[in-house]
């Protein structure tokens, strides 16, 4: 895992190689002048494009700089609010909602030679492909141009592609290459609802296969209402081995190679009892847990509701 510093250090020798017009090998290293506009579906899809590819792309940890053109030379000062977003945590809510599952993507704002930039940190992905459940273009009056199922990009040589079957053999390949400091299966065993207290129980477990331990600190439901909304339900208590706690006020750790299990409470909206109830009893339903850990990782699995 790259820390910051190595980070500031990659993009500040590519960026004197783009100002100096020398070749660098940039496969999974892209510029960008200003930041998605992730407030509209033509700047989500745009985004979703460009990490998406990065994820799917074999070698090293991938890059996007926002902030910089690198044809015109000329630097634009940015941040992350710019992309209309409050939170960074929000990036995850996209790719969850969007694509097939989730990959890791970091974002930073770094100051090079005086220059605000961003920057979308993509690791290697060990569960490519990634695919964009529905992927939209648009003409120039942003209006939808067309629509893609189940889309999969992929980077070669500096620009973004349509994954061909090759491309697609190439992920499952690398598959084999990568040993993931975090990987993490789950397993919803039961679901409770409480009507009258507005609270859904899942039982469920969380096996460790990464390499590094894993503390859990937070946790959220996302149930589908409808094709276009849904509706997130916050944990509010946890059942740990020392007795029941807040979010955030503990954590409950998986070592390496562990499997361990969760009882966890979570709190419907209001006026959403009667609605949910309907949707978790229709078998064509999807649910989503999401895990959050100490070190702002997320993990994010489907579960069905076994009532």
């Amino acid at each position: 895992m790259l820390d910051i510093d190595r980070i500031h250090s990659i993009v500040h020798e590519h960026l004197e190689h783009a100002l100096l017009n020398l070749d660098k090998e940039s496969l999974k290293f892209d510029f960008k002048y200003e930041w998605y506009d992730l407030t509209s579906l033509k700047g989500i899809n745009e985004f979703l494009k460009d990490t998406s590819a990065m994820a799917n792309t074999y070698g090293l940890d991938g890059f996007i700089v926002i902030g910089f053109d690198d044809r015109r030379k000329l630097f634009k000062e940015v941040k992350f609010e710019d992309c209309g977003l409050k939170d960074t945590n929000e990036l995850n809510k996209i790719i969850i909602k969007r694509i097939s599952h989730l990959f890791e993507l970091n974002s930073y704002d770094i100051m090079i030679d005086g220059h605000p930039l961003s920057v979308l940190h993509i690791p290697p992905a060990w569960e490519k492909p990634f695919f964009i459940r529905n992927y939209q273009t648009f003409t120039k009056n942003n209006k939808v141009k067309k629509e893609y199922h189940q889309k999969v990009f992929v980077r070669k040589n500096t620009g973004t592609f349509s994954a061909t079957k090759y491309d697609v053999d190439l992920m499952y390949y690398d598959r084999k290459n990568i040993e993931p400091d975090y990987r993490v299966f789950t397993d919803v065993f039961k679901l409770s609802i409480l009507p009258i207290e507005n609270i859904i129980t899942i039982k469920f477990t969380v096996e460790n296969a990464g390499k590094r331990p894993i503390a859990i600190v937070d946790y959220s439901i996302i149930i589908a209402l409808s094709q276009h909304k849904d509706c997130e339900c916050p944990a509010v208590k946890i059942w740990g081995t020392k007795g029941s706690y807040a979010p955030h006020h503990s954590s409950e750790i998986v070592q390496p190679s562990h499997i361990k299990n969760f009882n966890v409470e979570f709190a419907i909206p209001e006026g959403q009892v009667e609605r949910i109830m309907q949707v978790l009893n229709n078998p064509k339903s999807k649910q989503q847990l999401i895990l959050k850990s100490s070190n702002d990782k997320v993990f994010m699995q489907n579960f069905e509701y076994r009532g």
